[in-house]
């Protein structure tokens, strides 16, 4: 069934030594995906100069890397292992001018260093280098180590659900999201107000943990959420709880469960809808 998703751009940094990391990464990303995407409502793409950047002229490397991928993510994955990479100028490595630059935009950024055997060709000099820049990380909370492949790739995506739900940056952007989805009140307090019909059958299917049900006979209709169930025996008053039923509907609030219009569940927008109504009576007290 499908079902929407806000996409979040997972920039993936690192020097030329942990290519296969790398791929683990995109791996990594696609199986969070399937498995917790629409439970969160969250579709990470990967992305990285290998698959995103087109050749161009007249620019330094660094700066279309910059302009054509580390601007537009949301997320920062940093790999090392033995290399901190090539200087820019005016930062010890391209890898480290992309962390540096996205953290300084308060944006989520997770730098893990690799700890397996070091090769035979080892470069001495790019080694002393990488430990330098790690004091420094280490001071600042980004670092994580990992030993072999699977725990790094095991470690990727119980990181991801873990800053999915409580980072700061990535919840901001969720939520400011969310308040656009629907007119029922966000953290904001301001909205268009709903009809008192709307909110009545909100409350009442919410409190009770109900379906709402709508009922058509030879007599006449019927409402029911819980424990409302107003008099629809009169012709206006059949149009306001029918009306306000379409546009809870409309607003993706409730859903059918397909019995012709006769049986709806509260949405996960719903819910939400009913969390804060809730916490307005609250408020109001």
């Amino acid at each position: 069934m499908a079902y929407q998703a806000t996409i979040l751009n997972v920039m993936i940094a690192s020097p030329s030594d942990v290519a296969e990391e790398r791929q683990l990464v995109r791996d990594a990303i696609y199986e969070w995906n399937a498995i917790h995407s629409k439970r969160f409502k969250v579709m990470l793409n990967p992305i990285g100069w290998e698959n995103n950047i087109a050749p161009q002229m007249g620019s330094h490397p660094q700066e279309i890397i910059n302009k054509s991928i580390l601007n537009d993510s949301d997320i920062l994955i940093g790999i090392f292992w033995t290399r901190l990479g090539s200087p820019t100028g005016e930062y010890a490595s391209g890898t480290v001018e992309e962390i540096s630059k996205h953290c300084n935009t308060n944006k989520l950024a997770s730098v893990y260093i690799s700890k397996k055997p070091y090769p035979e060709d080892i470069n001495l000099e790019q080694l002393q280098l990488l430990r330098n820049q790690t004091q420094i990380w280490l001071n600042e909370g980004l670092l994580d180590f990992y030993d072999n492949h699977s725990t790094f790739k095991q470690k990727i995506k119980d990181h991801l659900s873990l800053h999915i739900q409580h980072n700061e940056y990535i919840q901001a952007i969720l939520n400011e999201l969310n308040s656009n989805v629907t007119s029922i009140p966000a953290s904001t307090k301001q909205t268009i107000k709903p009809s008192d019909e709307m909110v009545q059958i909100l409350l009442s299917a919410g409190n009770a943990e109900s379906d709402i049900h709508f009922r058509r006979y030879l007599g006449g209709q019927s409402l029911s959420a819980g424990d409302l169930e107003p008099n629809l025996n009169k012709p206006r008053e059949l149009a306001k709880w029918e009306n306000a039923l379409n546009d809870l509907k409309n607003l993706g609030l409730i859903r059918d469960r397909g019995y012709e219009g006769e049986c709806f569940y509260l949405t996960n927008e719903g819910w939400q809808a009913f969390d804060q109504l809730k916490e307005q009576q609250l408020e109001n007290k």
